[in-house]
């Protein structure tokens, strides 16, 4: 998609909406979370279609409508298989789809670029969170939420500092600071794809930001998908420099990885105790998670389990609220199955292919968001949702602009 003209503030409105609706607990986590989602979702789509006249390309109504009657098959399989379906479950995850697919479809007919602003606003929400995760370190103050020791500034969400525990991690304007950091390597990710290659380019101001918010973060899935996207950019572009370099990286990984509590002694901890899990038993770890959710894959491959806990812990039935599910991979296979997993890596292997004309690119960007989904619930919230939608929607603009000037390399 290629950026014609200079973004203007409200065209970042847009985008920061659904970045709300992707995990801020103010948008989320309240009784009137799904409310909001429908109403906003709804607006949005009228004044996108009634107001500012904007037409949908068949290539995008095509794919969105496929996508949905994928879930409505196996929402169709789910009842008949396990006698209960979650309707209004269904329905929120296809608005939330549907609100993807119009934000996208905003920033494509203002000729925005949708990678460019996701960037932009994931720095600015670092800028305006560190005052705040400085404030935290000395008390906890806010909204209350009244769950998981949380409160609000509304763009940093403070953490309840627990007795003995000194550590005070930034997680921005989400649910905890696992999703921060995963949304920030999204940016780090469409730096690289915008580019064609693991270089910043012209977000050097962005970069920066982006990573002091992953260092301040102290995710552990965050640093190390970091440490990996950082030793690729180091092999790419340091020439022979990388003979000296590499080593250093990964001494210095070394050292990082033993020394920092969230990382060896956290890893460490979850994969012992995944290791002595019964089948009956319960974890929200990530490895835990994995182990507890393999008898679900296995006994539902095909059609999943659906969203109800009725069904989708079925074989755990005193389970009746959220567990604060430590795994985003496995939670999805068991929700939808595995070929409608494949379906969405298959659309972010495309998105990235598209835009990046870069093959390696694309493994890569695949690889890392996997790596991301071990960690948290992303495939709960459009941003990641969209990757059903955007290889289509930069497929358009690729093939206008080729009409238009001959063959593009770069987006």
């Amino acid at each position: 998609m290629i950026q014609k003209r200079l973004i203007n503030f409200q065209d970042y409105i847009p985008l920061f909406i659904l970045l709300l609706f992707s995990g801020n607990p103010l948008f989320t986590s309240e009784d009137y979370s799904k409310t909001i989602l429908v109403i906003y979702t709804l607006g949005f789509v009228a004044y996108m279609l009634f107001i500012s006249g904007i037409k949908v390309p068949a290539r995008m109504s095509v794919i969105f409508l496929v996508v949905v009657a994928c879930i409505i098959i196996l929402v169709l399989f789910q009842h008949i298989l396990l006698g209960f379906v979650s309707y209004p479950g269904v329905f929120a995850l296809i608005l939330k789809i549907l609100l993807g697919m119009f934000t996208l479809l905003y920033y494509m007919d203002k000729k925005i670029d949708f990678l460019t602003v996701y960037i932009k606003i994931m720095a600015f929400l670092v800028i305006a969170s560190l005052p705040f995760w400085l404030i935290n370190h000395f008390g906890w103050y806010g909204y209350d939420l009244n769950f998981n020791h949380l409160k609000t500034f509304f763009f940093y969400t403070s953490f309840q500092g627990l007795e003995g525990y000194m550590l005070v991690r930034n997680s921005g304007m989400f649910w905890e600071p696992g999703a921060f950091s995963g949304y920030l390597v999204l940016a780090l990710v469409f730096i690289t794809i915008r580019n064609g290659k693991f270089q910043i380019g012209d977000f050097k101001m962005e970069a920066l930001w982006i990573t002091i918010g992953i260092l301040t973060s102290m995710s552990t899935t965050g640093f190390l998908v970091f440490l990996i996207i950082l030793n690729i950019y180091i092999f790419q572009n340091y020439g022979l420099a990388k003979i000296v370099v590499i080593p250093l990286t990964l001494v210095a990984i070394y050292f990082s990885y033993s020394k920092l509590d969230f990382l060896q002694e956290k890893i460490e901890l979850q994969y012992q105790e995944s290791k002595e899990l019964s089948k009956s038993d319960i974890s929200n770890t990530r490895f835990g998670a994995w182990k507890m959710d393999l008898q679900y894959i296995e006994s539902q491959p095909f059609t999943g389990n659906g969203l109800d806990a009725k069904t989708r812990y079925r074989f755990h039935p005193w389970i009746t609220t959220d567990i604060g599910h430590g795994n985003g991979m496995s939670n999805f296979l068991v929700y939808w199955g595995i070929p409608f997993f494949l379906f969405w890596m298959f659309s972010v292997y495309k998105s990235a292919k598209t835009i990046s004309q870069t093959t390696f690119i694309a493994v890569c960007t695949t690889l890392i968001l996997l790596l991301l989904l071990q960690g948290e619930q992303f495939l709960n919230f459009p941003i990641f949702l969209m990757f059903f939608i955007i290889p289509y929607v930069y497929k358009i603009e690729y093939t206008q602009v080729q009409a238009e000037r001959g063959q593009i390399k770069n987006f």
